[in-house]
């Protein structure tokens, strides 16, 4: 079930507890399990309290590390780090939506933690001593179905938790399953809870469902439930905003949506993202297109509201403004030079981009400016033309010796490049140090 090493630390773990209350793997890792995926972060729960666990390892080679006693969640450390939960019952406030329970009771029935997870297949438990499955509501059977439901009331798991809406599309994306009928209207009733999550919350689950291999269905059933109109309404905008049928197959929120399963995880959201403003802009002016140039503005807004990295604002944003890049394949090789240079940290990712862009058309499966701007910079890497300034045979200091100074030396730097970048002269020291001297003679 697991590694082997991780295991035998189980099982050494499990031996500190007492007969009449065993450890017991639960959760993702042994619903992955019984899909016969490798298992990697293991959850660990049992009846035995927070406090006592503390004695039950005093005199083991595990460390008890707090977390949130309150709730019951503490961290053991050994070779490995596992977060241990004492079974509980939670209680949340009326109508919250808030992602804590504000009352917790400690249990020791299995079957009595196991209600007051969210869904059926992450509440099946391992006995690691017994070495046997415990599955009290059924959630081998979903998983046999391929099918995501609750381990109660929905509208009772649900409610308690506004997060377990955006939950239900991260399960989707990452395990492709369908969701349960009452579930899912259950859900889409109760979708207003999002509003009540931290917008930390919103993100974290939004990163997860990018990254699952299922994301196309999940942002499917985010558009049908209305979690999009909630979490990212500028997106929301785009659904049924055709676009002319001789570029594309979908309307502006379906192409984003195949734009964005055509993507590798670490470009999707600036798939998601590319054409956000292509509503506004068609509303507004009739057209698209300078819908990239407020797009990237849109985009920085929105990831800023999510409190997403600066770094990460950036990157995103900036690929949403570059994607209509020579989108009629007409841009001259030095213009193209420049590009990947100027944009040489994200030069690969652009290339998923602009692939994607176009199979998401519904026409092509590949692009043609990819293919271009690959070809093009195969070439660069084989005449090992400088990618920045600082890549050139000459700096600042040697265009001092010839007399340059103030402006002049980043003016002439540049130009340098420039000409060094496009192959018009070879980046060496006395080449490009006889073109400076022919540069200051003029002025």
């Amino acid at each position: 079930m697991f590694d082997e090493s991780v295991k035998a630390e189980l099982e050494e773990l499990a031996s500190y507890f007492p007969i009449d209350m065993p450890l017991y793997a639960v959760g993702g890792c042994v619903r992955d399990y019984l899909r016969g995926k490798e298992c990697y972060d293991v959850d660990l729960s049992g009846g035995v309290r927070p406090n006592d666990l503390v004695e039950l390892l005093s005199k083991s080679p595990f460390r008890v590390v707090s977390a949130s006693p309150r709730l019951g969640t503490v961290i053991i450390k050994g070779k490995n780090t596992y977060e241990y939960t004492t079974f509980r019952i939670d209680s949340y406030p009326a109508g919250s939506g808030i992602h804590t329970p504000t009352d917790v009771q400690f249990t020791d029935d299995l079957t009595v933690d196991a209600k007051r997870r969210d869904f059926k297949c992450n509440a099946i438990y391992y006995d690691i001593k017994g070495r046997q499955i415990i599955d009290p509501l059924g959630g081998i059977e979903d998983i046999k179905q391929n099918i995501l439901s609750t381990t109660i009331d929905p509208d009772v798991v649900l409610s308690q938790d506004g997060l377990r809406i955006l939950r239900l599309a991260r399960f989707v994306s990452k395990l492709g399953y369908e969701i349960e009928k009452q579930t899912y209207y259950s859900a889409k009733r109760l979708v207003s809870r999002l509003n009540e999550i931290s917008v930390e919350r919103i993100r974290e689950e939004l990163n997860k469902i990018m990254e699952g291999e299922h994301c196309y269905k999940a942002l499917c059933i985010m558009r049908d439930m209305g979690i999009l109109s909630i979490i990212l309404p500028e997106l929301a905008q785009n659904d049924g905003v055709k676009q002319k049928v001789e570029y594309h197959k979908y309307d502006v929120l379906e192409h984003t949506f195949k734009v964005v399963e055509a993507c590798p995880p670490q470009v999707r959201l600036a798939g998601l993202f590319h054409d956000i403003a292509k509503g506004v802009c068609q509303e507004k002016d009739g057209n698209t297109y300078l819908h990239n140039i407020l797009g990237a503005q849109m985009t920085g807004d929105i990831m800023t509201r999510l409190k997403y990295p600066n770094r990460e604002i950036e990157r995103v944003s900036r690929m949403v403004e570059l994607h209509m890049f020579d989108i009629n394949g007409n841009t001259k090789e030095s213009k193209c030079r420049r590009f990947i240079a100027n944009n040489l940290d994200i030069f690969h990712d652009m290339l998923a981009l602009f692939n994607a862009d176009s199979i998401g058309t519904g026409y092509y499966e590949s692009s043609m400016t990819a293919d271009k701007l690959r070809k093009i910079y195969a070439k660069m890497l084989e005449e090992k033309v400088p990618m920045s300034i600082k890549e050139l045979a000459v700096d600042g200091n040697d265009l001092k010796s010839l007399g340059y100074g103030g402006r002049e030396i980043g003016q002439t730097l540049n130009a340098l490049w420039d000409m060094a970048l496009r192959n018009c002269i070879a980046n060496r020291k006395d080449a490009l140090l006889d073109v400076a001297k022919r540069r200051i003679k003029k002025v």
